[in-house]
């Protein structure tokens, strides 16, 4: 639990989901707060990291590219490896710039389309252009993946592939014009979170389009939708005949890495909520503090408390690679899932309820 908790608090803890506690009309809490913390000690760093990686992975992407050989083949995908860990951070905060660009589709739509990426790559496509519907799957994370890690049948045969007299150069091309995309929306993004920020920070009202507001509800969509469906529910198969889909998980081509990009993603989900700092180092003012200023509010914090350490420990039962997980003990990853929905209830209907904001996404899922 967070900080400064000072009330003895004797509980039974029955559905948080269904309370009828007051709910208050009004408060004066200082809303700037969370906005100054989120703004100065999570987004801005966890962008200026994703940036430096990026020159990282361009940087052995362009000596592949110049000698593909097994040891720049092995640099590239380690890179890539630390640029999909550092994208869990930054991943929430879909707004502004980033919501323009349609960066979190181009960044990281899955499955991969291979035939749509081979596709490109026969059309000599040497520069991805504004997002489209027909791009998903060919672009970002999922995408390079593909190249350096599925393209070929082994590493001696992907390095070929990339060597070949007559299709290599187009390979090449493809490869370092996805690098190329990713690095241009994530400078033009911090450019423009750096650009802005008393816009953002003084956008305190309790109004549809107010910063606060609008983080609130990218904070609930990307643990709902993006964290809850995509990397657990979908691959899991729990929502249909519970088979799982295996190319649905998040690094089909690097699936020991799965658990790793969960926990990174879950970890940024903390974040906002506790405020803690990117570096962990600092803890600031997070929606957890805004839940304990209001009044008939205890149960609840100590619930959501509660709930973030249960899905931590059922994560960590996770093998490292989600494909064998499913494989032998696909139950583990159901368990993960309903933990995570238990914690949409406490998040999305009764911390909103307090909160007094409303949610601007579609929900269809029955939640």
């Amino acid at each position: 639990m967070k900080k400064y908790y000072y009330i003895i608090i004797i509980l039974i803890i029955t559905s948080c989901g269904s309370s009828d506690e007051l709910k208050p009309t009004g408060d004066d809490f200082n809303r700037g707060q969370i906005l100054e913390f989120t703004y100065e000690s999570i987004i801005i760093p966890s962008y200026t990291n994703l940036n430096s990686k990026i020159d990282d992975l361009q940087s052995s992407v362009d000596l592949f590219i110049e000698n593909p050989n097994e040891n720049n083949l092995s640099a590239m995908r380690n890179a890539w490896v630390s640029n999909y860990k550092a994208w869990q951070a930054v991943a929430m905060f879909n707004l502004r710039e980033a919501e323009e660009l349609q960066y979190a589709a181009k960044m990281n739509s899955y499955p991969c389309s291979e035939s749509m990426i081979h596709q490109n790559i026969d059309l000599g496509i040497n520069e991805i252009g504004n997002f489209t519907q027909s791009m998903l799957g060919t672009t970002g994370f999922p995408a390079i993946g593909y190249m350096i890690f599925g393209v070929g049948d082994g590493d001696a045969n992907i390095i070929s592939i990339y060597n070949d007299v007559n299709n290599g150069l187009k390979y090449k091309q493809y490869l370092v014009a996805l690098v190329q995309d990713m690095k241009t929306m994530t400078e033009n993004i911090l450019t423009d979170w750096l650009s802005n920020k008393s816009a953002f920070v003084n956008s305190t009202n309790n109004t549809a389009t107010s910063s606060l507001n609008l983080v609130v509800n990218d904070f609930l969509q990307y643990f709902e939708k993006r964290v809850r469906e995509a990397k657990v529910a979908t691959p899991s198969g729990v929502r249909g005949d519970l088979n799982p889909l295996y190319d649905h998980v998040e690094s089909y081509y690097k699936s020991d890495i799965c658990k790793e990009l969960l926990k990174e993603a879950f970890l940024s989900v903390k974040r906002v909520y506790q405020g803690r700092s990117f570096d962990g180092l600092s803890e600031g003012i997070g929606l957890e503090d805004y839940l304990i200023y209001l009044d008939n509010t205890e149960e609840l914090v100590l619930a959501i408390d509660n709930q973030l350490n249960i899905i931590d420990d059922k994560i960590e039962l996770l093998n490292d690679d989600f494909i064998i997980q499913m494989n032998t003990n696909n139950q583990a990853m159901f368990d993960v899932f309903y933990a995570m929905q238990t914690l949409v209830t406490y998040t999305k209907t009764d911390m909103l309820s307090f909160l007094n904001i409303s949610t601007d996404y579609l929900d269809n899922d029955g939640d």
